[in-house]
């Protein structure tokens, strides 16, 4: 008999066993009762990044904002182009450019005329006070033109008169249209070897020769030489030369 108070406590600790492990069992089978984490919606999952730290913005702003190079060289080329174009359209400019053009075309004409001024003032003799006024500054002289081209030494001869005495003849032809200034002559005495013994120049007036030659014409003359030319008597030949000091 003792033994049946023993045996209920074992039956009310089985009960109570079987009732714990039917109450587990239906909190696992109904879902509403079970514990989940929070939900996150997606607005809040998802992390919107700023504008300045997207990578395809960076790249939009980036290529707008730098141009690449040939396009940065063409711009500034045309810019150059248009600066320039409006620096030399500009009346001061232009103004400044026609002056200069004058002014130089002024200095040309101005030089032609004092290299020429003897072949003007025989051209056109309207022009002859005109250039002595430009050469009064200038300490020039307007003559007759010099153009040892058309002078041309038609003949000469060169004899000995007597003892240590000689005589030199010749005649100039002008060949041009117009009268040139009559040149120089450099007589050269040569011995046995063709080698120099005396030079001299002759100067229009030692030889009677007037300032100017006759257009086409022919001027003939003679000079006489003594003991002066101190030759020794060694005299084989000569060489005349018509020039303008």
């Amino acid at each position: 008999m003792a033994e049946l108070p023993a045996m209920a406590n074992i039956g009310r600790d089985i009960l109570e066993l079987a009732a714990t492990i039917k109450a587990g069992s239906r909190a696992a089978a109904d879902p509403s009762t079970a514990t989940s984490p929070p939900a996150v919606s997606p607005a809040s999952a998802t992390v919107e990044q700023p504008a300045s730290e997207k990578p395809a913005e960076r790249l939009a702003v980036s290529r707008v904002a730098e141009p690449d190079g040939a396009e940065l060289e063409e711009s500034l080329s045309f810019v150059r182009q248009a600066r320039r174009k409006a620096f030399w359209s500009g009346r001061f400019v232009r103004t400044g450019l026609a002056l200069l053009v004058l002014g130089l075309s002024g200095s040309l004409a101005a030089q032609m005329a004092f290299q020429y001024r003897d072949q003007l003032a025989a051209a056109d003799a309207r022009l002859k006070p005109w250039l002595e006024r430009m050469c009064e500054p200038l300490n020039c002289t307007v003559g007759v033109p010099r153009q040892i081209e058309s002078v041309v030494i038609e003949g000469s001869t060169f004899t000995k008169t007597r003892n240590r005495a000689y005589r030199l003849g010749f005649t100039l032809r002008n060949t041009a249209s117009q009268a040139v200034a009559t040149p120089a002559l450099e007589l050269t005495l040569t011995d046995s070897q063709d080698q120099p013994l005396v030079r001299r120049v002759l100067r229009p007036g030692e030889f009677g020769a007037a300032v100017a030659l006759a257009p086409g014409t022919d001027w003939s003359g003679a000079i006489a030489f003594s003991d002066d030319l101190k030759t020794d008597g060694r005299v084989a030949g000569y060489r005349l030369l018509a020039f303008y000091p």
